[in-house]
């Protein structure tokens, strides 16, 4: 994967003394600079922070993900660290950024989904490597989409098979379900809040059950009036479950946590937006607080801690859908039911937001398809089609026959009905395939036992994260794990103990959903 050569200039300068003679009277002004002693002194006067970048490895990592991060929300506007005090949206992250290692552009892997990159966190692979190369696939039928929530679809050791020795918990983590994790809340099955979830670890169950009665009682009234648990609530629970393990006797070695009240706002209101800065501004506050737990519980000095966003989210205000070209020339029967259902195929698009994969039942089907579509792409400019030949080098969904990507400011939908081109009802989108690796980049840092202190980094790849935690905890991830250890943030690496068991499936509905998925894909290729 190309990675980005970026250069960041910094300019400093120091005022020197100015000596003035006047009738016998000396006036200085201006600062000596520095030596190295006065520094070492003032370095001492914090104990704690040298405690925290101390010698050795941490007892424990948090994998932390905030949906849509970027470098910008929490480096100044000039790309640098951020200066105590400055203004920035983030300002507990820009603080850990400023201490400890940022990455000025971490790049996700192609294409674009958020599944496909929290499966490459925890695996150290790209996706065609782990399996999950969108956020969902078709099913047998191709009517419906089935996101890849089920974790025996990753291929390769994940992090949390490597550390089952030293337990693990994660709480909201993409494509989990079944995991063998100790303590486990798996992502919402679809696009409710609810903590209803199957899977879930009893103890789990248990604590949010009581941090649910603790807030409907705190404020009846607006629990009456209100849905209970709003976004930026869920996340606020998840960090309280994490605060009260982490005072519990509880100490895993792993932690996962997945943040994403951001998602919404991103969508309704697009990137940069008000509505967008306030919600990166409570998930700060949560960051805030998590760092605070660990602290008031004496285990901030030997933890590190990783922060990463997942995907890039771009403006958009057109929308474009191929399908009602497809539905016109007969090759999707549409439900009159919906906008989006489909009734009957012969091929059919399925957006991931900026770009699209494209199936069909056989091969003349797929060819009519592409023709219908390539005419509307060069008659509106609105998409362009990706070759079945680019999309495997990019690592796309093997099911697909051909991709679509559109241009900036155009997201593409699954409407049926309607026409071709229409205003966008969201107004921000990832998905993009194949874009520079400048307009997909996101944020991360690096803080902690074990990480180096004021590293900055050009470009991140997010395939080597897995593989630097794996370095930081001793984990073992395989031979043909992909990434490699960033070891320009590392005071040590750990070697890793003999491979540990492999995970075993807990969740007896994953068997059906494998069996549609494997199914599904062995018809149409």
């Amino acid at each position: 994967m190309d990675r980005v050569a970026r250069q960041t200039a910094f300019l400093w300068g120091r005022p020197t003394g100015l000596v003035f003679g006047l009738l016998g009277l000396v006036a200085a002004f201006g600062c000596a600079k520095p030596t190295l002693e006065d520094e070492r002194t003032l370095r001492d006067v914090d104990p704690r922070r040298e405690a925290r970048f101390a010698e050795g490895p941490p007892a424990r990592v948090f994998l932390i993900t905030v949906a849509g991060l970027r470098a910008a929300d929490y480096l100044d506007p000039f790309g640098h660290a951020a200066a105590e005090g400055a203004l920035v949206h983030m300002p507990t992250l820009a603080r850990l950024a400023r201490e400890g290692a940022t990455g000025l552009a971490a790049i996700p892997p192609v294409p674009s989904a958020s599944r496909a990159t929290h499966a490459t966190l925890v695996t150290g692979r790209t996706p065609p490597r782990h399996g999950i190369v969108a956020d969902a696939t078709l099913d047998r039928e191709g009517t419906r989409s089935l996101p890849f929530q089920d974790s025996r679809l990753l291929e390769g050791t994940t992090l949390w098979d490597a550390a089952v020795a030293r337990s693990v918990v994660s709480l909201g983590w993409p494509t989990t379900a079944g995991a063998r994790i100790e303590l486990l809340l798996p992502e919402p099955p679809g696009d409710g809040l609810a903590f209803a979830r199957p899977g879930t670890s009893p103890a789990l169950t248990r604590e949010i059950a009581t941090i649910a009665a603790e807030a409907r009682t705190a404020s009846e009234e607006e629990a009456a009036t209100s849905a209970w648990p709003t976004a930026s609530q869920e996340d606020g629970v998840l960090v309280e479950v994490a605060c009260r393990l982490i005072a519990s006797e509880r100490d895993a070695g792993l932690w996962l946590l997945r943040l994403d009240q951001t998602l919404r706002p991103l969508a309704a209101f697009g990137p940069g937006s008000v509505e967008v800065d306030d919600a990166l501004d409570r998930v700060d506050a949560e960051i805030e607080r998590l760092v605070g737990c660990l602290e008031a519980n004496g285990q901030l000095d030997d933890t590190a801690i990783f922060v990463t966003g997942d995907v890039a989210h771009h403006p958009v205000h057109t929308r474009v859908a191929p399908n009602t070209v497809l539905a016109r020339k007969g090759l999707v029967g549409r439900d009159p039911r919906t906008a989006t259902g489909v009734r009957s195929w012969l091929a059919l698009s399925r957006s991931h937001g900026r770009s699209a994969y494209v199936y069909a039942r056989d091969a003349a089907n797929a060819l009519d398809a592409r023709n219908v579509l390539r005419a509307e792409a060069e008659r509106t400019g609105a998409f362009e089609i990706v070759s079945a030949k680019e999309l495997a080098i990019l690592g796309g969904d093997p099911q697909a026959w051909f991709a679509l990507v559109s241009p900036p400011g155009i997201v593409i939908m699954d409407d049926l009905a309607g026409p071709l081109l229409a205003p966008a009802r969201v107004r921000g989108a990832p998905g993009v395939l194949g874009d520079l690796p400048e307009s997909t980049s996101v944020g991360f840092v690096a803080w902690g036992r074990g990480i180096r202190n004021h590293v900055r980094l050009p470009t991140v790849d997010l395939l080597d994260v897995a593989p630097t935690i794996g370095a930081l905890l001793g984990l073992d991830l395989g031979s043909d794990v992909e990434g490699r250890p960033i070891l320009g943030i590392l005071r040590a690496a750990v070697e890793p103990p003999p491979p540990g068991p492999k995970r075993l499936g807990q969740d007896r509905d994953a068997d059906a959903r494998l069996r549609e998925l494997r199914s599904g894909r062995g018809e149409r290729r």
